[in-house]
């Protein structure tokens, strides 16, 4: 048994170190008071308490006004409405019927973070659409993007900001502005631009969209965040622990990570609201409550290099990254 031992320790001797842990993001320096007004953009429900149930409660703890966008009312999941339904070939009015519940749901958990439903805007842009709608249909005057799953070539009447917004980019755009220009929020919170879902990353080029639009009075002390919620298998490939970490191989080049620790009290209503959603539990639940951890991450700033936002036709929805203007002469 001697040289077998011997072999194996050699062996294991032989074998490189461990690579060392990546350093904990550093923690959010921001001032939240009575005087924020936290803005949180949501391409459907649940993402706004995947990625920021945590930071809502601060604000509103804090005095602070919240305001939640929903882009979408989450009625493109096949998978869900067949597991919700009990049916295997949804029709429309049963997608339709499926968006509906799925708003009750966000009104539900978001009461649980202490928001009401005047906190909470519902656009009612199509699901699985927006990436089209940022593309294919961006200044598209002629025609509307037609959803395959609610059939709906407009938001619901009760949920259009705008008269005559239909599916087209252009009015995605319009009523973010009509969002932000009326609410004047200092801090927003969006999804990240690398989200490997079309939707994330189609909504973040909308809301940066809407930015470039409204009156530079509104954006110019704007604080934005972007949160992550689909990265290859992230967070459950991150273990079980205590903390979430940044995604595997998350580059600097992309942004500037940053972590808000929760209190007990935050993770423990963060954990209810996600529970709140019923529909998406039964069929993603071990994902979601993978967020439901002792601490927020975040991304600051944009990536160096613009990121590709794929639809699943195959076009890209990202815009082209502009030029910085030229350097201004010294008088």
């Amino acid at each position: 048994m001697l040289f077998p031992l011997l072999a194996l320790t050699t062996a294991l001797a032989a074998q490189p170190p461990p690579s060392p842990a990546p350093p904990a993001p550093p923690e959010l320096a921001v001032r939240i008071d009575r005087s924020t007004r936290l803005l949180v953009v949501a391409p459907h429900p649940d993402d706004e308490t995947l990625g920021a149930a945590g930071l809502i409660q601060r604000v509103r703890t804090a005095g602070g006004a919240v305001r939640v966008l929903m882009m979408t009312s989450g009625d493109g999941f096949p998978e869900g409405v067949e597991r919700a339904e009990g049916i295997a070939h949804p029709r429309a009015s049963d997608f339709r019927n499926y968006g509906q519940a799925r708003e009750r749901e966000t009104v539900g958990a978001m009461a649980l973070l202490g928001l009401g439903p005047a906190q909470v805007t519902f656009l009612g842009f199509p699901d699985e659409g927006l990436c089209h709608l940022a593309s294919t249909y961006l200044f598209d005057k002629t025609r509307a993007y037609q959803s395959p799953y609610s059939n709906r070539s407009s938001p619901p009447p009760t949920e259009r900001l705008i008269r005559g917004a239909t599916y087209r980019g252009i009015d995605v755009r319009r009523e973010i502005e009509n969002v932000i220009t009326g609410f004047a929020p200092d801090l927003v919170v969006l999804p990240f631009s690398g989200d490997d879902h079309p939707d994330h990353c189609a909504t973040h080029t909308f809301v940066h969209e809407a930015f470039e639009a409204v009156p530079a009075s509104l954006t110019r002390r704007l604080r934005v965040l972007h949160y992550v919620v689909h990265l290859d298998q992230w967070p459950l490939a991150d273990g079980v622990g205590a903390r979430v970490s940044p995604p595997a191989g998350f580059s600097a080049d992309y942004g500037r990570v940053v972590s808000l620790t929760l209190t007990v009290d935050e993770v423990a209503a963060k954990k209810r609201a996600l529970l709140a959603y019923v529909t998406q539990m039964e069929v993603i639940g071990r994902f979601m409550m993978a967020f439901g951890r002792e601490n927020e991450l975040f991304v600051e700033g944009e990536p160096k290099e613009a990121l590709s936002c794929w639809c699943d036709d195959g076009e890209d929805a990202a815009p082209p990254r502009r030029p910085a203007p030229p350097p201004r002469p010294r008088p």
